[in-house]
C-alpha cells in the first residue's frame, strides 16, 4: 500500500511535466490571443550590491492623475508582479525602508502589449544613513512579511564569535533554556532547517547542529510561523530556517573569519568560491574551540510518610571541539540544467568534568546524609553527508523541477567515569562507589525529494511534490560497576541498554495558487504515511505503530493601498515521538533523577489559525498578528517522586492544548544614524490532562519583548545595542523564572573597507540564568543552572573580491522548498 501511494505520487509529477511540456512559443501565442488584463512585473536589487530586496513596496500609478492602480510587494528574490492593469500609462513607485523613494516611468499596457517587464529595478540606499566616510550598503537587520519575518543576522555585531544559539537568543518570537532547546511561541516543537534540509539529516537535534555552527557562517535567519504544505509537517510551532552564507559570481572570492574570547573561547571560518565558465567550485571550513563552567542548584521537598528535603549543588566544566567541512561543485550544463554535488564532513569532541553535593535534610532541617558525587565524561561525535540535486528550468517562466538525494551517517562513543562517596563526618564509612558508562551510537539517514512548478497562465500555478524520508538510529549503552574485594570491573546487565529504532515517511503534497483580484490564494494538501519500527533488545520488546497523516493549508492575502497588506492562513501540523520519547529503559545518570521514556506515545497534532498585518513606510514598518493554536494529544514531560525522594521523569500525552496570543514588531528609523527594532510577543495556554493519574488543568500566560539598536557612526564605526526579557513561565508542573539579558558591540572597518574589527560584550549585566520550579501531589523541586555567559570577543573578517557584497544570488537550489511561501513570483 505504501509503496503504491509512493510510485502513484511519483507518476503524477511526472504526467504534469509531460502534460505541460508545451513549448514557449506556443504557449506565447495563446496568451497573445487571450482577452488578459495586463500585467507590469520586475524584480528589485540593491542598486550597489545587487541583492534581491524582498519585502519592498511597489505601487502602480497612473500618469494622467497619479490615483493608485494596484500593488505588490516583492518576495524573497525580490521579483513582483502587479496584475489587471487597465489600458494606459503608468509609473511605479517603489519604497523600501532605509531607501528612498524611487520611481520608474514608461510603461505603457495597450493591446499589442499587456505585459510589461521592468526587468531588473535598481535602488540605492540612502545616502543620509551611511558613514559619512565611506557608502556602504547594509540590509534591514529585521525584514518583515506576512508569512514569515527574515533577520538579516550577517549584520548582527552582539552574536560575533558565537554560535547560532546566541543568534537564536536574539530573534524575536524565540527563546532557549539552559541545555540549548529552541521555544518558537511558548512550545519547543520548531522545526530546525538549514539551508533548507532539516537539521535531522546532519544526524544532530536542532540545538546540536546549532550548538555546531559558527554564527559568522549565517547569512540571515527566517521564521516561519505558519508554513504551507510545502515544508514537512513536523514542528506544530512553526520553522526556523538557517541561510548560510555562499557566493555564485565569475571569478574567486572568499571571506575569512577569526575571533578570540574570555575563557578560552576560539573560533574561526574560511569561505571560498571559485565561479569560471560553467563550473562554480565552493568550499567553507570553520572550527569552534570553546570553554564553558558553571554551577547548578536543586532543592526538592518530599511530602510522604514524613517531611524530608534533598539540596544538590553542582559544579561543572565542559572543552569543546569542532569542526566542518563541505565542498562543492555546482555544474551549469546549459540555460535550463543545474546539477549540484557536495559532500561535508563534521565532528564534535567534548570533554566535561561534574561534581554534585547531595545533602539530605530531616524535617527541622539538620543533615542526616552527605554524599558527593563525581563525574568525567568524554564524547566522539562525527559523521559526513553526501547531496546531489538537479535544477531545471524551462523558458516558461517560473516554471521548474528539482530533484534532491541526500545521505548521511554518523557515529558516537560517549564515555562516563562515575565516583560516590560519602563525607567522612556522615553515613557509615564505606568506600566509594565506582560507575563507568560506555555509549555507542550510530545514526544514517536518507532523503530522496522531487518537487515539480507549472504555472498555469500568468497568475495561476500548480505544485506537487513527494519525498522519501528513511532514518535508523541505534545506542548501545553498557554500565560498569567497580568491585572491590574482586578488583576488576563488572557489567551491570540490569542497567545496560540496546536500544534501535527505525523511521520511514513517505509523503506526497500538492498546491494550488491563483491571484484574483487584489486577493492572492493559495491552498494545499499534504499525506504522510509514518511507519515506526522500535526494538529494545535488552529487555527484548518491540514497538511498531503505521498511521496515515493529512495535512492541509491555506493562506489568503489582500493587497490594500498605503503600502498595506493583511493575511490569514491556516495549517495543520504533527510532532512525532522521538527515540528518547518512547524508549522504556531508565536513565540512572543521577540517582535521584531518573528518566525513561514511553513507548505507548502517540504523536500530537496542531492546528493552526494566523491573522497579520503589514505596513511599510519609509521610516516606520509594523507587523503585529494574532494567532490560535489547537493541539490534541499533546506530549508534556511528566514528573512523579517515590517515598525514597527519588523523581521519576517520563513523557505522557495530555488531552488538550490551546495557545493564542498577539505580536508585534516594529522597525523605526529614530534618526539618521540610529535604527531601533522591537517586539512584544504575548500567549497564553491551557493544558488539560485526561490521564487518570494526571488529572491537571493548567492556566497560564507568559509575555517577552526584544529591542535591538542600530548605529551608524562616523570614521566606519557601527554600534549595536540589544536586550530582552522574557516573563514568567507557568508550565504543567510549574514555573519556570524569567529571564532577562543585554549585549553590546562595536565595529570597524578597515582596509579599504575589505575588512572588519569587532568588539562585543555578552550579558553586560551577568543576569542570564536558569530558574524553575516544579511541584506534584507530593513533591517541590527548585532548580537554578548557569554558566560564565559574561565574555568578551575580539573578531576579525576579511572579504576577498568583496564576497557577500556583490550578486549575492539565492538561487532555488540553496532552499528544497523554494524559499518562500509566496507564489514564487506571483505576489501572495
Amino acid at each position: 500500500m505504501k509503496a503504491f501511494f509512493f510510485a502513484v505520487s511519483v507518476l503524477l509529477i511526472s504526467t504534469l511535466n509531460v502534460l505541460a511540456s508545451e513549448t514557449d512559443t506556443e504557449a506565447q501565442g495563446r496568451s497573445a490571443q487571450r482577452q488578459a488584463p495586463g500585467l507590469v512585473f520586475g524584480q528589485l536589487v540593491d542598486g550597489q550590491t545587487d541583492e534581491s530586496l524582498m519585502f519592498a513596496s511597489i505601487v502602480l500609478h497612473n500618469m494622467a492623475d497619479s490615483t493608485m492602480t494596484g500593488g505588490a510587494i516583492s518576495d524573497e528574490t525580490g521579483r513582483f508582479v502587479i496584475d489587471n492593469v487597465p489600458f494606459g500609462s503608468y509609473y511605479l513607485a517603489v519604497s523600501y525602508v532605509g531607501y528612498p523613494r524611487q520611481t520608474l516611468n514608461g510603461i505603457s499596457i495597450r493591446p499589442d502589449n499587456v505585459a510589461h517587464d521592468a526587468g531588473i529595478v535598481r535602488i540605492v540606499p540612502d545616502a543620509s544613513l551611511l558613514s559619512e566616510v565611506t557608502v556602504t550598503a547594509t540590509r534591514e537587520l529585521m525584514e518583515v512579511g506576512l508569512d514569515r519575518r527574515v533577520f538579516n543576522v550577517a549584520q548582527e555585531l552582539t552574536s560575533v564569535g558565537g554560535t547560532a544559539l546566541d543568534i537564536m537568543q536574539n530573534i524575536p518570537g524565540v527563546a532557549v533554556d539552559f541545555d540549548g532547546n529552541v521555544n518558537l511561541r511558548g512550545s519547543n516543537n520548531v522545526t530546525i532547517l538549514i539551508d533548507g534540509r532539516p537539521s535531522s539529516l546532519l544526524g544532530m537535534s536542532g540545538s546540536e547542529a546549532l550548538q555546531q555552527l559558527p554564527s559568522d557562517m549565517i547569512e540571515r535567519v527566517e521564521v516561519i510561523t505558519n508554513p504551507s504544505v510545502r515544508y514537512d509537517a513536523d514542528g506544530t510551532s512553526g520553522i526556523i530556517n538557517i541561510v548560510l552564507k555562499k557566493e555564485r559570481r565569475q571569478g574567486y572570492n572568499g571571506m575569512l573569519t577569526t575571533n578570540v574570547g574570555s575563557n578560552g573561547r576560539y573560533s574561526g571560518s574560511v569561505n571560498m568560491n571559485y565561479f569560471v565558465g560553467k563550473l562554480n567550485v565552493f568550499g567553507n571550513y570553520s572550527g569552534n574551540v570553546s570553554s564553558t563552567d558553571g554551577f547548578g542548584s536543586n532543592f526538592s521537598s518530599s511530602f510522604l510518610a514524613d517531611t524530608t528535603y534533598m539540596d544538590q549543588n553542582m559544579l561543572f566544566e565542559n572543552d569543546m571541539n569542532t569542526h566542518n567541512l563541505t565542498l562543492g561543485v555546482d555544474y551549469n550544463m546549459n540555460d535550463y540544467n543545474t546539477f549540484t554535488v557536495s559532500f561535508g564532513l563534521n565532528n564534535r569532541d567534548r570533554n566535561g568534568l561534574s561534581q554534585i553535593d547531595y545533602y539530605a535534610l530531616d524535617r527541622t532541617f539538620d543533615i542526616s546524609d552527605v554524599f558527593i558525587r563525581a563525574s568525567e565524561n568524554s564524547m566522539d561525535n562525527s559523521g559526513y553527508q553526501v547531496n546531489f540535486s538537479h535544477r531545471r528550468t524551462y523558458p516558461q517562466r517560473f516554471r521548474e523541477w528539482t530533484t534532491d538525494f541526500t545521505f548521511s551517517s554518523r557515529s558516537m562513543l560517549n564515555t562516563e567515569e562515575n565516583r560516590q562517596y560519602t563525607h567522612p563526618d556522615f553515613g557509615t564509612g564505606l568506600e566509594s562507589v565506582l560507575q563507568n558508562t560506555a555509549s555507542e551510537g550510530n545514526n544514517h539517514m536518507f532523503r530522496f525529494r522531487t518537487d515539480y512548478v507549472y504555472p498555469m497562465g500568468e497568475n495561476t500555478k500548480l505544485e506537487a511534490g513527494v519525498q522519501a524520508y528513511i532514518r535508523e538510529d541505534g545506542s548501545d549503552f553498557a554500565f560498569f560497576d567497580f568491585d572491590h574485594q574482586q578488583q576488576f570491573w563488572s557489567n551491570n546487565e540490569g542497567l545496560s541498554n540496546n536500544f534501535v529504532y527505525n523511521e520511514q515517511i513517505l509523503s506526497a503534497y500538492g498546491i494550488y495558487s491563483t491571484i484574483v483580484g487584489n486577493y492572492s490564494l493559495m491552498g494545499g494538501l499534504r499525506i504522510e504515511n509514518t511507519n515506526v519500527q522500535a526494538d529494545q533488545r535488552t529487555t527484548q520488546q518491540k514497538f511498531n505503530d503505521d498511521y496515515f497523516s493529512f495535512f492541509p493549508s491555506f493562506h489568503v492575502r489582500r493587497n490594500m493601498a498605503n503600502n498595506q497588506s493583511i493575511q490569514l492562513s491556516y495549517g495543520r501540523r504533527i510532532n512525532r515521538p522521538n527515540q528518547r520519547n518512547v524508549n522504556p529503559f531508565i536513565s540512572y545518570t543521577d540517582p535521584y533523577n531518573l528518566s525513561f521514556g514511553n513507548p505507548g506515545l502517540q504523536p500530537e497534532f496542531t492546528n493552526s489559525l494566523e491573522l497579520g498585518f503589514a505596513r511599510y513606510g519609509r521610516t516606520t514598518t509594523i507587523n503585529p498578528s494574532v494567532f490560535y493554536r489547537h493541539t490534541t494529544g499533546m506530549v508534556t514531560r511528566f514528573r512523579t517522586m517515590d517515598e525514597q525522594g527519588i523523581a521519576y521523569t517520563t513523557f505522557e500525552n495530555l488531552n488538550t492544548g490551546i495557545s493564542y496570543g498577539a505580536e508585534m514588531v516594529v522597525s523605526h528609523r529614530i534618526a539618521d544614524f540610529w535604527r531601533a527594532n522591537g517586539t512584544v510577543s504575548y500567549f497564553r495556554r491551557t493544558v488539560e490532562g485526561s490521564n487518570p493519574q494526571m488529572q491537571l488543568r493548567n492556566d497560564s500566560y507568559s509575555w517577552s519583548a526584544r529591542l535591538m539598536n542600530n548605529f551608524t557612526l562616523p570614521r566606519g564605526f557601527t554600534a549595536q545595542l540589544s536586550g530582552f526579557y522574557r516573563s514568567p513561565m507557568v508550565m504543567i508542573q510549574g514555573e519556570m523564572k524569567a529571564m532577562y539579558s543585554a549585549d553590546m558591540a562595536v565595529r570597524k572597518s578597515v582596509m579599504n573597507n575589505n575588512g572588519t574589527i569587532t568588539l562585543r560584550l555578552s550579558d553586560v549585566f551577568n543576569t542570564q540564568r536558569f530558574q524553575m520550579y516544579n511541584y506534584g501531589d507530593n513533591f517541590t523541586l527548585d532548580l537554578e543552572r548557569r554558566r560564565n555567559s559574561r565574555m568578551v570577543f575580539l573578531g576579525f573578517s576579511y572579504r576577498i573580491n568583496d564576497f557577500d557584497r556583490r550578486s549575492q544570488r539565492r538561487d532555488r537550489d540553496t532552499d528544497d522548498f523554494g524559499g518562500d511561501m509566496d507564489f514564487g513570483g506571483f505576489d501572495l
